[in-house]
């Protein structure tokens, strides 16, 4: 049979429109996918909730512990699979993460969110308007810092809390983690006076919060939450 020069020109319309398609299926995947990040659209936003809810958690099993008549000094975040900075872990009332203290079960960061690396707990960092905040008098907060996260979940985060932050302004408090203190994960001790790292609107835009994500000077991205002011 001997193609007609309509039916040769459907064909080939048949075949860019098929193209077509092609490439823009391949823009909507690479849209959806930061490089380097580790973490795609679709994921970010049900992440971000997670890491959410779990602080909240955290939050709550620090209050439950305080209630317990246990002091701030000795409450402890040890578990059997925690480091080793933060105590030994025992069934006991100032244990976050024990069934008679906070009641929170320990969990690793869900996967792709950051490197890895474990929640962390620190009480080096002030955040203004959430505690003491006279000058050569603020006191740190207790904080869980889930480091080195993804840009994009960082920013999701922002978008939860509805604190729009542009992330290449924010200035290194610590010059060492940013919102905490490398080295210094809590062990009873909190920090306040004039060694106190100051979290506040001179380094982050539109004021810092309860939670939020922040860019730091070396370039990586942290998530904090603050479970108890001072």
């Amino acid at each position: 049979m001997i193609k007609t020069p309509r039916t040769s020109g459907n064909m080939l319309i048949y075949i860019l429109g098929a193209i077509f398609l092609l490439g823009l299926l391949i823009v909507l995947v690479k849209g959806s996918y930061q490089e380097g990040t580790g973490i795609d659209g679709d994921k970010v936003v049900l992440k971000a909730t997670q890491v959410q809810q779990y602080a909240a958690e955290l939050e709550r099993g620090v209050s439950y512990v305080l209630r317990n008549g246990v002091s701030e000094t000795d409450m402890r975040f040890a578990s059997a699979t925690a480091a080793s900075i933060y105590g030994t872990y025992s069934d006991i009332n100032s244990m976050v993460f024990a069934p008679s203290g906070g009641g929170v079960e320990y969990k690793a960061p869900p996967s792709q969110v950051n490197d890895g690396t474990a929640w962390q707990f620190y009480a080096t960092t002030h955040i203004t308007d959430l505690g003491t905040d006279t000058a050569g008098s603020q006191k740190a907060e207790l904080i869980a810092v889930l480091p080195k996260v993804a840009e994009s979940f960082c920013n999701q985060i922002n978008r939860n809390v509805k604190q729009a932050i542009d992330l290449t302004q924010v200035t290194d408090p610590s010059g060492q983690g940013c919102v905490y203190t490398a080295g210094s994960e809590f062990a009873g001790t909190y920090v306040s006076g004039a060694a106190v790292n100051l979290l506040d609107d001179t380094k982050v835009p539109n004021k810092p919060a309860k939670e939020l994500c922040v860019r730091c000077n070396d370039g990586t991205f942290h998530y904090y939450r603050v479970l108890t002011a001072r």
